[in-house]
């Protein structure tokens, strides 16, 4: 795109769907010791609220067309896929929601303040299982100091402290055309390809 965002289409008129996926260079380990979980906190809620969308708005904009939007985040790379029907007015529903959700997340601190509590929890169980630790003692063993050592979901002192300017910062810092890889496949054209490519990468 003219932003700096590559591009993979693949046109299929087989079936009236159309399948986006985004993906940008901040995985987890692109977080600090300090701040890990940072990267995954932040990939989460960026679809918890977004520009004039609420958690809620989301979640109900997208069923009434049926859209299914998902996220990922391993070491490298985070991002989001969405499925919506390729008719006009389904995709430009779901497609205005995919775009505030990478260009305008909210990072509402109430929400911050739950899903921390819950990643929290999550590692709170974890730890008391063998299988875990295990797995973590052989990430260090591996990888030493590396960031590939860090677990993705943190620890509980890091992403106790976690605010919503980190949670900020860090989307400034990676979530850019720069670090952006689009992939479009469906019932679209060329032209109507780049015109959505152009405008998630804005």
């Amino acid at each position: 795109t003219p932003q700096g965002a590559r591009v993979y289409f693949v046109e299929n008129h087989d079936l009236p769907m159309l399948d986006v996926s985004v993906d940008f260079s901040a995985g987890s380990a692109r977080d600090e010791k300090s701040k890990s979980g940072l990267a995954n906190l932040t990939r989460h809620l960026m679809g918890l609220g977004a520009g004039e969308f609420s958690e809620r708005d989301i979640a109900e904009k997208l069923a009434d067309v049926g859209a299914v939007l998902s996220g990922r985040l391993d070491a490298d790379r985070a991002g989001f896929s969405l499925r919506t029907l390729s008719g006009k007015a389904e995709r430009d529903q779901a497609l205005s929601l995919l775009g505030a959700i990478l260009a305008a997340p909210r990072f509402d601190a109430a929400i911050l303040e739950r899903e921390k509590a819950r990643v929290i929890a999550g590692l709170e169980e974890a730890a008391t299982k063998p299988e875990t630790i295990g797995a973590k003692a052989f990430q260090t063993a591996l990888y030493g100091n590396h960031p590939y050592a860090l677990d993705e979901s943190g620890e509980v002192e890091s992403v106790r402290g976690l605010s919503r300017d980190d949670l900020a910062a860090f989307h400034r810092g990676h979530y850019r055309a720069r670090n952006m890889v689009v992939a479009l496949m469906g019932d679209i054209t060329r032209q109507e390809a780049e015109l959505l490519a152009t405008g998630l990468a804005a």
